[in-house]
């Protein structure tokens, strides 16, 4: 008896796929995921690519997510390019290892909006950018319909010294994500809106973080963490593809997909007693 035929594609042959944050550590590499997959990127950030790369299927674009007119009209120019803008995957935002870390007592009010200018306000406009591209352009033959932004573990777990991140996360992949879900598809019935979550991502910021806290790798990617490790960055860039493929998160949507290697809560205190 012949086995059964199952395709194990990701399908994103083809597709026009946004990457905002396309230069940083992890953007970058989603970039390369999906040149991989066969898509076309369109690639935004407000640097310029440390490393320009030369490849048929990708554009890049400088642009501030934040400023309104500058995301409306790069994304036009996305889309002549490559035609629509199917997926959008939102990885644009200020790192928590770059953002200002006071307790709240002690945050400014300037510093507070400043996170949250660049982490919910980028991310919306970015996002409704996409969505009214989706309602002009989108055909019958459009295919990978969806929207991927990047919250964190913050969002979920918190952080005692940087509120204002751990907040803007959790507006992201929360109310965001379950708000526009339902949006979406009454703009195109095949829109899905998904967020990934990542937990300590094993760039070379987190690394010189560790080199210079001794306790950082075990406080932030083992004692509270399942597999005692942090996150390869490959790992969250596969999991955008999974999110933005049909093929395989067809019928997700509204959903965080936490990759964070297990991770089960914080941690209050170090070993000697000191705060975490």
């Amino acid at each position: 008896m012949a086995a059964a035929s199952f395709d194990t594609g990701l399908g994103l042959e083809g597709s026009h796929v946004l990457v905002t944050g396309s230069s940083g550590a992890i953007g970058s590499v989603v970039v390369t995921a999906f040149l991989s997959a066969g898509a076309k990127v369109s690639a935004f950030d407000i640097k310029r690519p440390r490393v320009a790369v030369d490849h048929v299927r990708l554009r890049s674009y400088q642009v501030d997510v934040t400023n309104e007119s500058s995301v409306d009209k790069v994304m036009e120019m996305a889309s002549a390019s490559f035609g629509v803008i199917s997926t959008c995957i939102a990885v644009a935002g200020l790192d928590l290892s770059f953002a200002p870390h006071h307790s709240l007592a002690d945050m400014s009010l300037h510093d507070w909006q400043r996170i949250m200018q660049v982490n919910v306000d980028g991310t919306f406009l970015t996002c409704r950018a996409w969505l009214r591209g989706i309602r002009e352009f989108a055909t019958t033959n459009t295919k990978n319909i969806s929207a991927v932004v990047f919250g964190s573990e913050a969002g979920k777990f918190g952080v005692p010294n940087c509120a204002a991140y751990a907040a803007s996360k959790a507006a992201i992949q929360v109310g965001l994500v379950k708000s526009l879900a339902r949006d979406a598809v009454s703009i195109d019935p095949r829109c899905r809106v998904n967020a990934v979550a990542p937990g300590p991502v094993d760039t070379s910021q987190f690394r010189n973080e560790c080199a210079n806290d001794p306790t950082a790798l075990w406080r932030e990617a083992q004692a509270t963490v399942a597999l005692k490790k942090p996150v390869a960055v490959e790992a969250v860039a596969r999991a955008c593809l999974f999110l933005a493929s049909d093929n395989y998160a067809g019928n997700i949507t509204g959903q965080v997909l936490p990759v964070d290697s297990g991770k089960s809560g914080s941690l209050f205190w170090l070993a000697d007693g000191q705060d975490a």
